[in-house]
């Protein structure tokens, strides 16, 4: 996928696609149980106030403000809770061949409580972040992102890895029960120390330092419909696209996607609806282009998506 020309300006872009919100990914998908403050989620590249009872997708974006909290439950009783002033991605796809992991999800900033319930011969969770990744087959882990990384395991036990992408050790760091994990940046090496930070414990949310009722019983099920941010910054998920390769394509897909619905309703065969700019994705684009008037490019750049929009 190309990501250079029309990526720019991606948040006045943002503004032009329809105002939908995609269906639950699957059964196994984490689900909000529990919204205290203010928090985004931006489906489709487009901002709801998040509620309990909404099954988050691949590539769904979760926002918190200050003083906000949000918790994520699993089927298998796992859990993730976001604190404060965090940027959280949902279910990032994997290249074929990865290893079995539940996730990875990726925390580009702030705070995340990680909550791995027992299970047979089931899949670590996974953790990515700028400076580390996390997997943890059962237990409790407290990550942070800001000038730097580091992650504290209150049970069990964690593997720290090099960040997804960047040539490193496959083996893993083993991170204890009791020890706090820390990396200044990605060129730097991992420290691990047998003891928790007191300027982590310090700085953690209050709401990290209890456990949070477990609520997945009572959203089973049910039905939700989010309503729209009236306030979305748009541009907070525009950053997004800065980010990694792999980051930018999960991103990126959603708006690949929106055209593909919206040009699939135009009566134009787009192939699969699959997030790909692939030759039958830029074939349908030109010839919505040329009945438009419009220069053809078989890219979704901005004039393409005004026109779409008005459909």
């Amino acid at each position: 996928m190309h990501l250079t020309s029309w990526t720019r300006g991606v948040s006045t872009l943002l503004l032009l696609l329809p105002l939908t919100f995609r269906a639950a990914a699957d059964d196994t998908a984490p689900v909000v149980t529990l919204v205290e403050g203010k928090s985004t989620l931006a489906s489709g590249f487009r901002g709801y106030v998040p509620v309990p009872g909404v099954q988050l997708r691949s590539c769904d974006i979760v926002q918190t403000g200050p003083e906000s909290l949000v918790q994520l439950e699993f089927p298998d009783g796992s859990r993730i809770e976001l604190g404060p002033d965090s940027r959280f991605l949902s279910d990032m796809p994997t290249p074929a061949g990865s290893a079995r992991a539940v996730g990875p999800f990726f925390l580009r900033s702030g705070w995340l409580k990680l909550t791995v319930a027992k299970r047979d011969n089931a899949p670590p969770y996974r953790i990515n972040t700028p400076f580390f990744d996390l997997t943890m087959n059962s237990g409790v882990a407290v990550v942070n992102v800001a000038d730097g990384g580091r992650f504290f395991v209150e049970q069990g036990n964690a593997l720290a890895f090099d960040p997804s992408g960047l040539r490193g050790s496959a083996a893993g760091t083993n991170v204890a029960v009791n020890h706090t994990y820390s990396r200044r940046s990605v060129e730097s090496k991992p420290v691990v120390v047998s003891r928790a930070d007191p300027a982590f414990v310090k700085s953690m949310p209050a709401a990290f330092r209890d456990t949070v009722p477990a609520m997945y019983a009572k959203v089973k099920g049910r039905v939700v419909q989010p309503k729209p941010a009236p306030d979305y910054d748009y541009a907070a998920v525009s950053a997004w696209l800065s980010t990694r390769p792999e980051l930018q394509q999960c991103i990126a897909g959603d708006l690949v996607r929106s055209v593909q619905e919206m040009l699939k309703r135009e009566g134009i065969d787009v192939g699969p609806i699959d997030g790909i700019l692939g030759p039958r994705t830029a074939a349908a684009l030109r010839e919505f282009q040329q009945q438009h008037g419009l220069a053809r490019s078989g890219e979704p750049d901005e004039a393409t998506l005004k026109a779409l929009s008005k459909r």
